[in-house]
């Protein structure tokens, strides 16, 4: 067996390693669910429920706004509660993305603590 070879076998058996990582990745859903049971599982039903709420609010003054004018006042008021319902639902969004992207690196960071300890061992 020449070092092609040898290489050639080697970058297979990474390859394989690789896909199977890729197999066990959870899917959004799956990352979701896990940040609501992380430390603060807490804040995101509470984070939630008021996005649920922005969003009537959104629909209500969008209703309001665009078939119900009474006068320019009015139609400001509802226009003003459009976007600023919409900004903060905006935020709490990006707030529970960012929380499902620091219990994902959490997770890979453990993945690589588990590996060097493997290949630590592996050494001695």
């Amino acid at each position: 067996m020449d070092i092609d070879e040898k290489i050639r076998q080697q970058l297979l058996k990474e390859s394989e390693q690789i896909n199977s990582q890729l197999k066990r990745d959870p899917s959004l859903f799956a990352m979701l669910g896990d940040a609501f049971k992380g430390r603060l599982g807490g804040w995101m039903i509470l984070m939630s429920i008021i996005a649920f709420l922005l969003s009537l609010l959104m629909l209500w003054s969008g209703y309001q706004f665009f078939f119900v004018v009474e006068s320019p006042v009015a139609l400001i008021k509802w226009g003003v509660t459009l976007l600023l319902a919409s900004m903060m639902q905006i935020a709490i969004k990006m707030w529970i993305y960012n929380e499902m992207n620091r219990n994902a690196t959490a997770r890979e960071i453990k993945r690589l603590e588990l590996a060097i300890a493997k290949l630590k061992s592996v050494d001695d």
